[in-house]
């Protein structure tokens, strides 16, 4: 599974690399990274694999916010981790409110990191899993009206000859 770590700090990444191979339910993920939200766009138009993204609030070019935003509209199934200082509240609330899953204080906490990236890969498979009940269900239905439809035209059908005849 593909996380893209969009965050304007170089330290940050190493710092973030480095949990990455520390902790072994984090191993198996594959990290990619973005220095600004316009590079992010770039990376998610061209790698539509990615399933979780670490979005820096405050970023130089096109903030985390902005990004969440375009998330949104672009990407509605990648879920979205907000990173933040601690004192940076009143973004922070902004993110919960336009459909960030989560949010992680800078300095991160590894554990808490793990915890969430967790928490949220399982929000997002019942999401998948859920999608496709609702595609299966979908394709229930249609079968049923096409069924539904082949049954009224075989009695149809026998009706219209019989009053042919009779004609």
């Amino acid at each position: 599974m593909k996380i893209l770590i969009v965050d304007d700090e170089a330290d940050q990444e190493r710092l973030l690399k480095f949990a990455f191979r520390r902790k072994d339910s984090l191993r198996d993920f594959q990290l990619l990274y973005a220095g600004n939200g316009n590079a992010a766009i770039h990376i998610l138009n061209n790698d539509p694999s990615i399933e979780l993204a670490l979005l820096d609030i405050n970023m130089p070019e096109m903030d985390g916010l902005t990004l969440l935003n375009h998330l949104r509209q672009h990407h509605p199934s990648i879920q979205c981790i907000m990173l933040s200082a601690y004192g940076d509240m009143t973004n922070i609330r902004t993110a919960m409110n336009r459909g960030a899953f989560d949010f992680l204080t800078k300095p991160v906490d590894v554990d808490d990191l793990e915890n969430t990236i967790s928490k949220t890969m399982q929000y997002a498979s019942e999401l998948r899993k859920s999608k496709l009940r609702d595609e299966e269900n979908l394709i229930l239905k249609q079968k049923g009206f096409e069924l539904e439809m082949q049954a009224l035209k075989a009695q149809m059908n026998p009706h219209f000859i019989f009053n042919c005849i009779n004609s």
